[in-house]
């Protein structure tokens, strides 16, 4: 056994053997959105322009452990990418069962499309399409049961409306029949409306239906979950940054064993030399003859 995978067997109980699954995209592709309403979490919501999930979010509910991610390609500075990069393989170095790729209905653009291939081509590798479903979000349309129900004709027509489109048919086939259609509206604040006026009545029943919906992809993405069984995922990527970390750890181990040697080592110096100091006082003198010191 080498190092890291050294390292994966004594992290694996962190994990406590439950189905662990990752919310990967885009800043704004509503990551946290599903992360708070699969979790029972209230983490902050960002936008398509800046994400508001500066670390990596963990919470476990029901035997599943979900983890939010921080957004990819938020800023134009490619080293901040990177760094990102960097801090998802180490979250996710121990393995993951499920990834949930959220892309936005709306907002497929090329630079979607180039973070969808570094992932899968370069970070992950294709290996990871195993383990991924592809979540479309900021779907409006009010077939969201329909659309999600496998082999409904709905569904049939949605796919092959989406398979038109050049960009989502080239990655549609990847994930083979693990698609859905999410929708994730946020609710209106009804503290800001009068209690019985006319806009508190609409948005009141605005939110019965985000609500309804809401639970809708709730129940797909649930039963999903729940009959979905992969191999827990592993890459090269992701054994190299346990064995970096396993090293990094062994250093520290052996900085702090050197730290505490050279402090005995100064302790004992500045014992001795302090003594030395006393010989040479008077006072002293009399002691050691006295006492017979030497």
């Amino acid at each position: 056994m080498n190092n890291a995978d050294a390292v994966l067997s004594k992290n694996k109980n962190d994990l406590d053997e439950s189905k662990v699954i990752v919310f990967l995209g885009r800043t704004g592709s509503g990551k946290t959105s599903l992360f708070n309403l699969l979790s029972n979490s209230n983490q902050p919501l960002g936008n398509s322009v800046s994400s508001r999930t500066k670390k990596f979010f963990y919470k476990k509910f029901h035997d599943v452990t979900y983890i939010d991610t921080i957004g990819f390609r938020d800023t134009e500075n490619e080293n901040d990418h990177k760094l990102k990069v960097v801090l998802f393989l180490k979250e996710i170095r121990n393995g993951f069962d499920i990834i949930f790729y959220c892309i936005r209905m709306d907002v497929f653009t090329s630079d979607e499309a180039n973070l969808f291939s570094e992932v899968y081509e370069t970070v992950l590798t294709r290996k990871a399409y195993d383990n991924s479903c592809l979540l479309i979000t900021f779907y409006t349309r009010p077939d969201i049961d329909e659309v999600n129900t496998l082999d409904s004709a709905e569904r049939q027509r949605l796919l092959d409306e989406f398979r038109c489109n050049n960009r989502y048919s080239e990655i549609l086939d990847y994930f083979e029949n693990r698609i859905f259609f999410i929708d994730i509206k946020q609710e209106e604040d009804l503290n800001n409306y009068s209690f019985g006026s006319t806009k508190y009545i609409q948005y009141k029943a605005l939110n019965d239906m985000i609500f309804e919906r809401k639970q809708i992809v709730y129940k797909h993405l649930n039963q999903f979950i729940e009959y979905f069984f992969p191999e827990r995922f592993d890459c090269e990527n992701m054994k190299t940054m346990r064995d970096i970390i396993y090293r990094n750890d062994e250093l520290e181990q052996q900085l702090n064993e050197l730290r505490d040697i050279v402090s005995d080592v100064a302790n004992e110096r500045a014992t001795t030399n302090f003594y030395d100091i006393l010989r040479f006082m008077p006072i002293t003198n009399m002691f050691i003859d006295v006492f017979g010191m030497s």
